[in-house]
C-alpha cells in the first residue's frame, strides 16, 4: 500500500519536476552534475547549508538504524504529576479550607506547601497551577488589586443546588426515619 504524502512532500514533489522540466527544454544541466549538493538545494528549493545538515543526519540515522527526525516537532509529553479523584478532592478541600477555616487568601505556594505535606504532592507550582485550573479555579482581581484564587460560577451555582436538593431529601425522609426508629 501507498504511502501518502503530505502537502509539505507534495510541493517539493513539484519543484523537482520543475527543476527537471527546465534541464529538459535547456537540453543541458541547469547545473553540473558533480556538483550533487548544490543540484539537490536548486531542486528542492532549501540552501545548500540544510542539504549538508540533513545528509549528515541521514548518515548518522543510517549508522544507528533510526529515523530522521524532524526538528521542532512537538511529541505529546507525559504528565509526571498524576493524580486520581480522590487527590483532586482534596486539592479542592485544601483551597474551601484557606477560605472558610484559617480566613486566609490561598497562594499557589501556601497551597503548593500544604499538599506536598498532605498527600505528598511532588509537581510543581505550574504543575500545581494547571491542575487548578482544570478543576474550575482561575485567579481573579478584587477590589483591592489582589488576585485571589475564585471557583468558576458555574460550579458554585451547581454545588448550591445540590446542597439545596440534598436538604430537600433530608427534610422529606427525616419523619419517616424517626418513626421507622420507634417501631
Amino acid at each position: 500500500m501507498p504511502k501518502t504524502l503530505r502537502s509539505g512532500e507534495r510541493e517539493l514533489v513539484l519543484k523537482v519536476k520543475r527543476f527537471c522540466e527546465r534541464e529538459k527544454t535547456n537540453k543541458a544541466p541547469l547545473i553540473p552534475f558533480e556538483n550533487v549538493r548544490r543540484r539537490v538545494a536548486a531542486m528542492t528549493g532549501i540552501s545548500e547549508k540544510t542539504v549538508t545538515k540533513i545528509c549528515q543526519e541521514g548518515a548518522v540515522a543510517a549508522s544507528t538504524s533510526t529515523k530522521i527526525s524532524t526538528p521542532g516537532k512537538s511529541r505529546p509529553h507525559e504528565k509526571r504529576v498524576k493524580l486520581d479523584d480522590f487527590d483532586l478532592c482534596v486539592i479542592r478541600h485544601k483551597v474551601h479550607e484557606f477560605y472558610a477555616v484559617r480566613k486566609e487568601v490561598p497562594t499557589l505556594t501556601k497551597l503548593l506547601h500544604d499538599l506536598k505535606v498532605d498527600i505528598n504532592f511532588n509537581g510543581s507550582r505550574t504543575s500545581l497551577w494547571r491542575i487548578m485550573r482544570s478543576i474550575g479555579f482561575r485567579f481573579q482581581k478584587c477590589k483591592s488589586r489582589r488576585k485571589i484564587l475564585m471557583e468558576r460560577p458555574d460550579i458554585i451555582a451547581w454545588r448550591a443546588k445540590s446542597l439545596t436538593q440534598m436538604r430537600v431529601k433530608k427534610e422529606f425522609y427525616l419523619p419517616i426515619q424517626r418513626e421507622l426508629a420507634g417501631l
